[in-house]
């Protein structure tokens, strides 16, 4: 596995534990987590502002294979991830 995806996945890992745990999308550990992917994405040559994550969530909701992707990582996961973002892009 490559370092982007070792990123991913530990990035989605934490975001399901966070749901699990039943973190507030506005809570420190949560804003952290996403702050630290973007940051991650952006060294790494994938401009990523938080508006374009909040497209990216989106996507996630309507495209099949990313939703079951997210949903059988963790019920309840694409929802979170993408209200998550709206609320650290606000």
């Amino acid at each position: 596995m490559n370092e982007a995806a070792l990123e991913a996945k530990h990035f989605q890992d934490a975001m399901a534990k966070s749901l699990r745990e039943g973190l507030s999308v506005n809570d420190e550990k949560v804003e952290q987590l996403i702050r630290e992917h973007l940051d991650f994405l952006n060294q790494h040559g994938h401009e990523t502002k938080a508006i374009d994550f909040v497209a990216q969530t989106r996507f996630f909701l309507h495209d099949d294979f990313h939703l079951n992707m997210l949903e059988n990582q963790q019920t309840g996961l694409a929802y979170y991830l993408c209200i998550a973002a709206e609320a650290f892009a606000s």
